[in-house]
């Protein structure tokens, strides 16, 4: 999405063609772009036609709405990897569960709006919202790391700038002492007084250099100062690691066995979440849990190695199974590593080793 949230593509799924048409004229005069997609069948189609920034999931129950995002999963071939937000309807009796799932990163956001759209402002402004979102995450910006570098560059630069005016000052040095030992040797002869307004002249001329010079160190030398200290406040990233684990105990002590060794720790606990995640963090690697929800671990991470933006990713798979099969299906979906619970601290961080230095 380029500019304004109201050029975003909005897209209304659903499996009843007149829901999706109600929630889209409740779209239509804020975004520019609201298309219905209420035929299971074209799901996929209508999706990668669209290529949405949100997807609004107006669906009578909730279920559907998962059922949906799954089949967008394991079955578009760039749903994974396009960046959208999502915006689940709902009725009241749903609203518990609905935010639980907006919480573990299943759905970005939620509206009670069946069954006579309670908030149709409300959908509006999420929407809205999500749009901005949306654009947020794929605009270029500087990074700590591209900060740093700028600074170090901005070092070098003021070092380079504070050699050349030294070897200046000292050519200008010489010429000084080249001009007094020329008049020395003319003395008092007619040769000097006539010399002597040209020496004269050479010699403010120096003066004037000298000037400069000393002025524009003068004038560099905050800024490099300033260049230093940013570059000594910058410290390197941690490197973030993604755990992928619906099981909150194993993922919170996953979190605290690498905390304590200077990583970051993001967490999702499905598909969806994971995916949600990876819009916004470039981990250095992710543990994934096998047994996941919806999507499993196996197959997410099948469909992360077919993403130019994922698929350098190392993924260290988790599970209680140590069958041969499950090992087998794991390294043909591109895991690089295996961990059987319940596992050791020294264990997780000799697998996460190789991959982050």
């Amino acid at each position: 999405m380029n500019g304004s949230p109201r050029g975003a593509r909005i897209l209304v799924a659903s499996d009843n063609a007149d829901d999706a048409a109600q929630v889209q004229r409740a779209l239509v005069d804020e975004f520019d772009s609201v298309e219905i997609s209420w035929h299971p069948e074209l799901a996929i189609a209508d999706f990668e036609r669209v290529m949405p920034d949100v997807v609004v999931l107006a669906f009578d129950i909730v279920e559907k709405s998962q059922q949906y995002c799954l089949g967008l999963l394991r079955l578009s071939k760039v749903a994974h990897a396009h960046p959208h937000r999502t915006v689940i309807l709902c009725g009241k009796d749903d609203l518990g569960s609905v935010f639980d799932l907006c919480k573990k990163e299943y759905f970005d956001d939620y509206v009670l709006y069946w069954p006579q759209a309670h908030d149709g402002l409300r959908l509006a402004m999420s929407v809205w919202n999500a749009c901005r979102r949306a654009g947020g995450s794929n605009e270029p910006g500087l990074g700590t790391p591209e900060i740093a570098a700028h600074a170090e560059s901005a070092l070098e630069l003021g070092t380079v700038v504070g050699r050349r005016i030294d070897d200046g000052m000292r050519h200008v040095d010489a010429a000084q002492r080249s001009l007094a030992g020329v008049g020395r040797d003319l003395g008092s002869t007619r040769a000097h007084d006539r010399a002597r307004p040209a020496l004269a002249a050479a010699s403010e001329r120096l003066d004037q250099m000298s000037a400069w010079a000393q002025g524009f160190r003068d004038e560099v030398a905050p800024r490099v100062a300033d260049a230093r200290a940013l570059a000594d406040k910058l410290q390197p990233e941690r490197p973030v690691v993604l755990v992928v684990e619906d099981d909150p105990f194993a993922a919170k002590l996953i979190a605290k066995t690498l905390e304590k060794q200077s990583f970051d720790v993001a967490h999702a606990s499905n598909a969806p979440g994971a995916l949600a995640r990876l819009r916004s963090l470039k981990p250095a690697a992710i543990f994934m849990d096998v047994n996941l929800p919806g999507m499993d671990g196996i197959a997410l991470t099948g469909w992360l190695k077919t993403s130019p933006a994922h698929t350098h990713i190392p993924v260290i798979m988790l599970t209680g199974d140590a069958r041969r099969e499950t090992i087998a299906r794991s390294m043909a979906a591109g895991a690089v590593g295996f961990i059987v619970k319940p596992f050791t601290r020294e264990g997780l961080l000799a697998k996460l080793a190789p991959f982050v230095h």
